[in-house]
């Protein structure tokens, strides 16, 4: 059975393709201490992966805080999950 979607955002998003490529960026910035600066400097180089066509995909930045400070905090890239 063949089925036929309609895209959602109105073109073709290869998740697992894009996903490897903002976890390449990641690793980039690992070693860096968490603040809305750096989360600024992520968004910025996404929006660029964005413009020039490596990336198509709807994200989000957000830092993330342990309300018991049991770990540090952490910036999350969050994806669009209907892709």
């Amino acid at each position: 059975m063949n089925e036929e979607h309609e895209l959602f955002y109105g073109y073709e998003i290869v998740r697992d393709q894009e996903q490897l490529i903002i976890v390449d960026l990641m690793k980039k910035y690992s070693n860096e201490p968490v603040t809305e600066e750096l989360k600024r400097r992520i968004w910025d180089e996404l929006q660029e992966l964005k413009r020039i066509g490596r990336i198509n995909i709807p994200f989000k930045v957000e830092i993330r805080r342990d309300r018991s400070n049991k770990y540090p905090p952490s910036i999350e890239v969050i994806l669009d999950t209907k892709v």
